[in-house]
Order: C-alpha cells, then structure tokens, then sequence
C-alpha cells in the first residue's frame, strides 16, 4: 500500500517537474507598449495581411501561418519564421530581403520596399510584440472555434471628441414644410423643406419615359432598352415603377456601379503609382487587387449592411473564422 503511495507520488512529481520545464521554455506574448500597439496596428499588421494572409492563414503553405505570434514563432517545414530580438537571423526577414538560397516572399508580387522590410526587421527587433492577450485569431488546440481576439482600448483626445464621427447618431425631427401635399415620404420631406429655404420649388413629375430612363442610368449605368421602356409604359399597376427599381437593385451591374463610387473614394488601383516614377523600382502591378474589386461589387449586390462593409474593410483579419475567410479581400 505504501508503495503503491509513493509511486503516484513520485508520478505527480515528475508531472509537475515536466509540466513546469515546458512552461518555462514556452514562448510568452509580452506586454505591449502603447507605442508597440501603434507600431505593430500601422506597420507590420497591415503588411501582414496585403502581403501574407494570401498563403499564410488557413491555407498554411509550406506548413506556416502567419496570423497568429503562435504560428510565427512555431514556423512552418522551414523552421520558426522569426528569431526574437534578432531580425538578421531571422527566416522571414531572410526571405523578403531575397537572400540566395531562401524562398522569396512574396513570390506573387513585387518585393518588399526597404521601408516595409525595416519595419518587420524593427517589429522582432522590438520583442515581436502582438497585442492580443488571447494571442490573436489561432484556434484552440482540437478545436475549430478561433479564440476570441482582445480588445485594445486606447484613450482619445478630448478635443477629437468633438469631430462629427465620434457623435452619437440621433434620429432627427421630420421638418413640416409648407407644401405637405407634395411629399410621399419623411426623404421628400427633408429634401421639400431644404428646397423652400432656398425659394425653390419641385419640379413637374416626370413622365414615365423619363422616370425609367433616370433610374436605369442611376442604378445600373446603363441606358434601359427599347423593350423595358415599352414593358414600363405599358404596365398600369400602382406598382410598376417598384418592379422596375427592384429588377434594376438585382441587376449585377448595380454592383458594378455603385461599388465603382466606393473604389474612387478608397483610392483603387491596379498597380502602384510608384510605376510612373523613372527612379522607383519599375512597373508593379496589383496581382490581386482585383479580389477587392470583386469584393466590393458582391458587398452592393448582396446589400451587405454598412457597419458590416465598413468593419470587414478595416479589421477583417480579426473577423471569426468563416467571416475572415469571406471578407479577407477587404483587406
């Protein structure tokens, strides 16, 4: 009996001697400055995700993933990706500088500038700080459930509070204005009451010619056809000209449209601008730009809701599982 005793003790022993040589020679997130926060969010996240999340998540080329400070500093069939602290002996840094011997990255677009390549090397240099205190998006061991990312809250200037973004959203009153009769709707009434502060008036109602030609070239950039012009002008149903505004919002060239709007204001390209400087580095295209073309134009067609739009572009990379993979081209 006492034997059997000092077995399980000497078991429990070894279990904890063991348990606690593994802790000690696990790699531990440090905690991230506030200036590392910025560093790493500005830097080295962004150039993460236009330039390895392609390969390097899910998809795990060469067994590496490079979503996660886990998966970094685990490597892939090569070796750990990076060394902490020392950036010159690091494999990563090896292959975007296109050492001779080490496999390029990334090997479907143009190199690395210097400026990107330096602020990885500064990111390990600096400790390979991630900050995430559930270490970003890798799954639990057996599980397929992407942990949960923690939030970085950072304290915001007092007088940027008062910008009109940072406002809550407050749901107006309905102006009353003088020609009641006129408006259908709380928009045309908006519209009425800022046309009658400047002493105008609506103009006549458009006959229905007018009315589908407008609305085709609105929605969809196109001229509507002779056969829709006729189909329209014939169908007396109150609502026929809801039938026409919902066959042109299903049409794949509303997308293509008003996603074109949203590309302008996002600054699209399919190269870098840099290709018209005769000092830079030559012609660069985009690759892949085309995924965020195509994105957007799926988002207006499938009526992607704004808060969902606007968060997949900003932070996609930190969406759960099957929303990243959907909404990775955001990025």
């Amino acid at each position: 009996m006492s034997s059997g005793r000092g077995a399980i003790v000497s078991a429990a022993g070894l279990l904890v001697i063991s348990t606690a040589m593994r802790l000690a020679g696990a790699p531990q997130t440090p905690q991230a400055t506030p200036h590392q926060i910025d560093f790493f969010e500005s830097k080295v996240r962004p150039l993460l995700v236009n330039s390895c999340f392609d390969c390097h998540t899910a998809d795990e080329k060469g067994g590496l993933r490079l979503d996660s400070r886990d998966g970094v500093l685990k490597g892939g069939e090569s070796g750990p990706a990076i060394i902490v602290g020392d950036p010159d002996a690091s494999l990563l840094i090896k292959a975007v500088r296109h050492v001779q011997g080490i496999s390029k990255m990334p090997r479907s677009a143009p190199k690395l500038s210097e400026t990107e390549i330096a602020a990885l090397a500064e990111w390990i240099k600096m400790g390979a700080p991630w900050p995430s205190a559930t270490n970003e998006m890798a799954a639990s061991p057996g599980s397929d459930t992407p942990t949960p990312v923690a939030s970085v809250e950072r304290p915001l200037d007092p007088k940027l509070k008062t910008f009109w973004s940072f406002q809550p959203v407050r749901k107006p009153a309905v102006p009353q204005p003088a020609n009641g009769s006129w408006a259908k709707s709380d928009i045309d009434r908006f519209v009425l009451a800022a046309l009658e502060r400047q002493g105008m008036a609506p103009v006549g109602t458009a006959d229905k010619r007018t009315l589908i030609r407008r609305a085709t070239l609105d929605l969809t950039g196109l001229p509507a056809t002779v056969d829709e012009i006729e189909t329209f002008q014939k169908d007396d149903g109150p609502d026929a000209f809801a039938k026409v505004v919902d066959r042109l919002l299903a049409s794949p060239r509303y997308g293509e449209t008003w996603g074109r709007l949203w590309l302008d204001v996002a600054r699209y390209a399919e190269d870098d601008p840099r290709s018209l400087d005769p000092m830079g580095r030559g012609y660069a295209p985009y690759p892949n730009a085309y995924l965020y073309r195509d994105w957007v134009i799926k988002a207006f067609n499938d009526d992607l809701p704004y808060d969902q739009f606007v968060k997949a572009q900003i932070a996609a990379d930190h969406l759960d599982e099957t929303s990243r993979v959907r909404h990775l081209p955001a990025l």
